[in-house]
């Protein structure tokens, strides 16, 4: 018998056809006060949002007597901090995760791709047994150790990672990307990319 989850979230700022009834700052404060009903009774170890921007994270603190502990949103090489949420988050206290950190739902041209593509294979290249996905899913989580490790409360606002696979083969590789560190020119040139681009949008939700 399941007692408690150890995180819930609400997934969108609105439902995803943006009813009118359902896409307001009034909507999101009595959706979040529901999810804080949750926590209290202590059903949810932690509770959070999903493509949520400045504006909506503002609704939300404005009425918020449980700090969200994360907002999940679009963030991969290529994508630029999308609507300028991780500043928001860092300024909020609120751990930043990348969905789609391969962007598996994205449209691209092959040579973008962030699993065989040009950029992470050539960069692949640069480090032993290490293939392109695992030089895009390091890039995001080496964001995280290097911000943590330059704080003085040793706490990082860019959280982890997830990306999805139900091949067994892929999981394992995409859990292994702690035996290797990309250098300060990989970094950078997979900070400056910009494809596949990140698909903005979530911040018209009213």
């Amino acid at each position: 018998q399941l007692e408690y989850v150890d995180h819930l979230m609400t997934h969108f700022p609105a439902d995803f056809d943006v009813t009118p009834s359902r896409s307001s700052r009034e909507a999101r404060q009595e959706e979040w006060l529901v999810l804080e009903s949750i926590y209290y009774d202590g059903k949810a170890r932690s509770i959070g949002m999903s493509h949520y921007c400045p504006s909506h994270i503002d609704d939300v603190l404005d009425i918020a007597s449980v700090q969200p502990a994360i907002n999940q949103v679009e963030y991969h090489v290529g994508s630029g901090d999308v609507d300028h949420v991780i500043e928001k988050c860092k300024e909020t206290g609120i751990t930043f995760m990348s969905f789609s950190p391969l962007c598996g739902p994205c449209e691209y041209a092959p040579e973008d791709s962030l699993v065989h593509g040009k950029i992470v294979s050539e960069i692949a290249e640069n480090y032993a047994n290490v293939s392109g996905s695992q030089v895009a899913l390091r890039f995001i989580v080496q964001q995280a150790l290097s911000e943590k490790s330059s704080r003085t409360d040793n706490r990082s606002y860019i959280g982890g990672v997830i990306p999805k696979s139900n091949n067994v083969d892929h999981i394992r590789s995409n859990m292994d990307i702690f035996s290797f560190q990309l250098n300060q020119e990989d970094m950078e040139k997979l900070r400056n990319t910009q494809r596949p681009a990140g698909e903005g949008g979530d911040c018209e939700v009213p």
